[in-house]
């Protein structure tokens, strides 16, 4: 089909036919079952060669909220084309799909977390000013933004973000700790996040060690890129018999 003829197409056309070959193209960013999709082909070629040229026909269109919907579609070959054609043209909703694909995550979750990475917490109260049971709530809530920071889109910044939101987790377990109070992060050891669980790990070391380092020495063991390191420098410090940064002297 020529470029023309697609330019021919109505809008409800291109999506239709993108949807299509996005279909039988598949996406490898969680490969599927049938890994026939992936042969290299003159079929594939052509698919290829077509849905390029109908993602580049949309976004000539500026058709903003039909690519948006493919970023949010049930059907995952539609959401991880679209991811990857169109992180140009819309880089942030582009890169949210890609990432709800790999995290089990819907795209606008995805989309929600970046901002709350992106959001500092209130001034007030203070961390002196605020119950224990706050604080837990405080610590639970900044882990989970630094899990979030890892759905930034690359940026200069992202490392200061992460450094930042890493210091306020760390002036909440010394406050938890000034008040004798560590033990309350005892139940994050069993959260879900990777994140949350590997704070909760560096903050219950002194307290819990065998709980906390087992914590510590699973997350090494997934090899999740954005915690393994942090956690195997953790343990390496404990058990060198130095300070764990977190919980002060």
């Amino acid at each position: 089909m020529s470029l023309a003829t697609y330019q021919s197409l109505t809008l409800e056309e291109l999506v239709r036919q993108f949807r299509e070959t996005a279909g039988l193209l598949g996406t490898a960013i969680k490969l599927p079952p049938n890994f026939d999709k992936f042969k290299r082909t003159p079929e594939r070629r052509a698919r290829v060669e077509k849905i390029r040229a109908l993602a580049a026909e949309l976004a000539a269109r500026n058709a903003i909220p039909s690519i948006r919907a493919m970023f949010e579609d049930e059907d995952v070959d539609i959401r991880g084309s679209a991811a990857g054609l169109f992180i140009s043209f819309d880089p942030t909703w582009a890169s949210a799909s890609f990432n709800g694909i790999l995290y089990d995550l819907t795209t606008r979750e995805v989309l929600a977390l970046t901002e709350r990475a992106r959001t500092p917490p209130p001034k007030r109260p203070t961390l002196r000013e605020m119950t224990v049971d706050a604080l837990v709530q405080r610590f639970e809530d900044s882990a989970t933004r630094e899990f979030a920071v890892r759905f930034v889109p690359a940026e200069p910044t992202d490392m200061t973000l992460h450094n930042r939101i890493a210091g306020e987790v760390a002036d909440i377990c010394r406050e938890l700790k000034r008040r004798d109070a560590l033990a309350k992060l005892l139940p994050f050891l069993e959260s879900s996040n990777d994140t949350v669980r590997a704070e909760a790990a560096r903050g219950t070391l002194i307290i819990a060690p065998e709980r906390a380092s087992a914590v510590l020495e699973q997350i090494v063991e997934t090899k999740d890129s954005h915690e393994i390191l942090r956690a195997a420098e953790t343990l390496r410090r404990w058990r060198d018999g130095k300070t764990i940064v977190y919980v002060g002297e």
